[in-house]
């Protein structure tokens, strides 16, 4: 660049008078001085709107949080780049599904690779030839609360960081994660079986669950809520269902209506005494189910609160603290050691009533936090380092 300007330069000067060379002498110097000024004033004014610029930095952050928050792009409702707790972000995985189902990793970073490599050995070992579609699904919910556990906050930031427990890179390598995490995990696996599937957020930005279609009907799957017990009470519910514990914005992701794969119709039983609630309920628990379902009919508002005290009476024997929560008979455990019934809930569906109750046992609960045998183990490890002095 100097030796074109040294060029241009030189030009001028020969096309200048030679009577008046000393006069172009003069010319050139006030250009450069002129130059000199305006390079000058360009540096304040960079400072300067730095500096006014940096006072906005975040606000700038904030407003991108929120319009991330409010899933809108240009005013519409979107499923992926939407901000959850503040913190963590539904991201796509299209790119490893596609490299998957195309048999090459071409054009994937290293990590995509990893995610890649992680999620085709899962499903290598529990995809089974001639599964339809509604077992390769099934198969994914059951790996997934057997093998994963939701991630505790932990008072040392590491090893995971908030950027790895919301994507399936941070759940397949440390084998745990939040709502998001397994969202877009779970999304990652429907998508590498060319199952369509999405990611759904709730409408106060605080929770991410799936919606699955199979045979043209979606039903909704929240892994990440049965994480802890895998007794399907979130396993391929319909709208009614899931509007138990969610809310979405149902005019942005499809209408779960279908009923063929519908978990807890598929497996109800129909109930024509209620007074035998309390022998089935127990014999389900005695044959280690993980939950049963329940439809009857009622004559009278009075068979609603016989309903609720035969499964509070019936948890208290089995164990599992419940209390009434939200919703017509709708209850849920409250401390105790999360053994034997921890949820249970009663809803209306079309002209009868739909009653799940749901089970743990102490094999089956799972805690990414530490136990009592770890923190003496811990305990141990730091008293044998740092011994009493005297």
């Amino acid at each position: 660049m100097a030796k074109k300007t040294i060029s241009s330069v030189d030009n001028l000067q020969e096309k200048l008078p030679k009577a008046g060379t000393q006069k172009a002498s003069n010319l050139l110097v006030v250009l450069v001085a002129i130059c000199l000024v305006l390079s000058l004033l360009a540096a304040l004014m960079s400072i300067f709107i730095g500096a006014k610029v940096s006072k906005f930095d975040n606000v700038g952050s904030d407003l991108q949080l929120a319009v991330s928050r409010m899933g809108m792009v240009t005013g519409e409702p979107q499923e992926d780049d939407v901000t959850i707790a503040d913190q963590y972000t539904v991201r796509s995985t299209k790119d490893i599904s596609d490299a998957y189902r195309k048999d090459r990793s071409m054009g994937l970073d290293s990590k995509q690779k990893e995610v890649l490599e992680l999620a085709s050995a899962t499903l290598g070992s529990i995809v089974k030839d001639g599964m339809t579609p509604y077992e390769q699904e099934k198969a994914v919910y059951q790996w997934m609360c057997k093998n994963l556990e939701l991630a505790q906050n932990s008072e040392v930031n590491i090893p995971i960081s908030t950027s790895q427990i919301d994507e399936p890179y941070g759940v397949l390598k440390t084998g745990s994660g939040v709502s998001v995490g397994f969202a877009t995990t779970f999304r990652m696996f429907m998508e590498m079986l060319d199952i369509p599937c999405k990611v759904v957020h709730d409408t106060g930005f605080t929770n991410a669950w799936n919606e699955v279609q199979l045979d043209e009907d979606w039903y909704h799957v929240d892994v990440g809520s049965d994480i802890q017990y895998g007794n399907y009470e979130n396993f391929n519910m319909n709208d009614a269902i899931c509007a138990y514990k969610h809310t979405w914005d149902t005019d942005f992701f499809p209408a779960a209506t279908g009923t063929k794969y519908c978990y807890a119709t598929l497996k109800a039983q129909e109930l024509k005494d209620l007074y035998k609630i309390p022998a089935t309920v127990k014999k389900a628990y005695d044959k280690k189910q993980k939950c049963v379902f329940l439809r009857f009919k009622t004559t009278s508002g009075k068979d609603l609160e016989i309903v609720d005290e035969l499964v509070s009476r019936t948890a208290d024997y089995l164990g599992g603290n419940l209390t009434v929560s939200e919703g017509a008979g709708a209850e849920t455990a409250e401390g105790g050691s999360g053994v034997g019934v921890v949820d249970a809930y009663c809803l209306k569906l079309d002209d009868d009533y739909l009653l799940g109750v749901f089970f743990a046992d102490a094999s089956s609960k799972k805690d990414a936090g530490l136990t009592q045998k770890d923190y003496n183990k811990i305990s141990k490890a730091v008293e044998k380092a740092f011994p009493a002095v005297g």
